[in-house]
């Protein structure tokens, strides 16, 4: 953090701590269609209204690049760690020179930076990250895509920040030199492991030849007060890095707000620059190769599980991790919920059916460890399972839930109906789910992609520990 802080480094802590969390809007225990929250009037110490000037209602923008050729393209937030206490930034730029290239990310808590992000070059606390270049064929030629990822660490939970990301020269309180630096972005980290504060997320995946109606949706989508969002893959048709910018850019007023937590799906076939362009968890004991095609996160009371089903090697490989990582949280008391996502759907009645191998392979440990819901998509419809527990209908209170969500704009599948289906919906209504977890239950609403149909709502209750 910079020194000169008003005249006060003793102020700027102080305002930190006693307002570092007063931007946020109330957030609603109950899933709705997504509506922009309400603004909050937020009351500063008169030394931090005479250092603001007059309240925006706009971010301010990001200045002109020194350099062109190193604009900030496609940034967007993910977790490689603790939810509550860090996050991470990735971007790319048209140059590719990690010499000469230094990304970093300046962060402040939205309150101390006047909201718009005013000032946020005075308050906040830079942190340097770094680069790899991947070099892809597009016909005869090779093209250097590089990816610039910067972790930023010690956050408060349950607090809202503002960032910039790119590279510039320093200069202490004042705007900064030679800047190539993003809009701003805006996210909240989120509860800490083991608390049962309310909260939600969105759930969606199959986004592939979708981008036209993103861009119609996105600000809205952008709106609903998730923390974060979970994708189950396809989110491109063929993974080159054309079709990444134009979804990056597409989905960009969800991606400056909220981080974005992915697993790769079939679709992913450049998977080397799905994976350089999005920071994942490293989890301990999982096997090399196998690095972010697997994680596992804690939100709150909520165990996280991403997983890769691209292939039956790699399903078979993931087992050994998978229960270990499952167990842990079973046994763990501040969790309360577990819920696992990978592309491809374990039980489906529609075009692409259901996939023996995952239901062979992973099946048995969701049933052994608790799992409570299990996410897919790959299938562009929306269906929801009854619970079920060694391939049957489970017993009363028992057993997994599996939702297939694969409508996020992809062209529309039929939906089916067989023996495990609780409730489906055809695709070409395009679906995202919402998930409000509180101390008492798991509530899922599914939406129409345009948000004007609740398509499934269902309540999983607190299971018992």
């Amino acid at each position: 953090m910079n020194s000169r802080v008003l005249g006060a480094a003793a102020l700027a802590v102080a305002v930190l701590l006693l307002y570092g969390n007063a931007c946020r809007a109330p957030q609603s225990a109950a899933a709705a269609p997504a509506a922009s929250p309400a603004p909050v009037a937020v009351e500063l110490p008169e030394a931090i209204t005479a250092a603001c000037p007059a309240r925006a209602t706009n971010d301010e923008p990001a200045p002109r690049p020194s350099e062109p050729t190193w604009r900030v393209r496609n940034p967007h937030l993910t977790w490689q760690r603790d939810p509550a206490t860090t996050v991470s930034f990735t971007w790319t730029t048209d140059a590719a020179n990690t010499q000469s290239y230094q990304p970093r990310a300046i962060v402040a808590p939205a309150s101390a930076a006047c909201g718009t992000g005013e000032r946020l070059f005075a308050v906040g606390r830079t942190t340097a990250g770094q680069g790899e270049v991947l070099v892809t064929r597009v016909g005869g030629d090779r093209i250097p895509v590089p990816a610039w990822t910067v972790e930023v660490t010690g956050l408060q939970p349950e607090t809202d920040y503002v960032a910039r990301v790119g590279s510039w020269t320093e200069v202490a309180g004042k705007r900064p030199r030679l800047a190539n630096i993003s809009e701003l972005l805006h996210f909240r980290t989120g509860a800490p492991k083991g608390s049962r504060a309310p909260f939600q997320v969105v759930l969606a995946g199959d986004s592939r030849g979708g981008s036209p109606e993103i861009r119609r949706q996105a600000e809205r989508l952008a709106a609903i007060p998730a923390v974060a969002w979970f994708f189950n893959g396809d989110m491109t048709p063929r993974g080159s890095q054309d079709e990444w910018n134009d979804w990056f850019t597409a989905m960009a007023p969800i991606l400056r707000r909220r981080p974005l937590m992915p697993v790769q799906g079939n679709h992913e076939l450049q998977s080397e620059l799905y994976y350089s362009q999005f920071a994942l968890p490293v989890e301990p004991g999982l096997a090399a190769q196998l690095t972010e095609h697997a994680w596992s996160l804690d939100l709150g009371n909520v165990h996280f599980v991403g997983l890769d089903s691209n292939t039956g090697e790699g399903i078979a490989r993931q087992v050994p991790w998978l229960r270990g990582n499952l167990a842990k949280a079973q046994a763990d008391p501040q969790i309360d919920y577990t819920i696992c996502m990978m592309h491809h759907a374990p039980w489906s009645a529609s075009a692409h059916g259901s996939h023996e191998g995952i239901q062979a392979t992973w099946g048995p440990l969701f049933d052994q460890y608790g799992v409570d819901l299990v996410f897919s998509g790959h299938d562009h419809n929306y269906e929801r399972t009854i619970a079920l527990q060694g391939g049957k209908a489970a017993p009363p209170g028992q057993g997994v839930v599996y939702v297939v969500a694969g409508g996020f704009f992809a062209p529309g599948y039929p939906n089916g109906h067989e023996w495990f289906t609780a409730t489906s919906t055809h695709g070409d209504q395009h679906n995202y789910v919402v998930l409000n977890v509180t101390d008492q239950a798991l509530t899922l609403a599914a939406y129409s992609g345009d948000g004007g149909r609740v398509l499934d709502q269902f309540t999983l209750p607190r299971p018992p520990r």
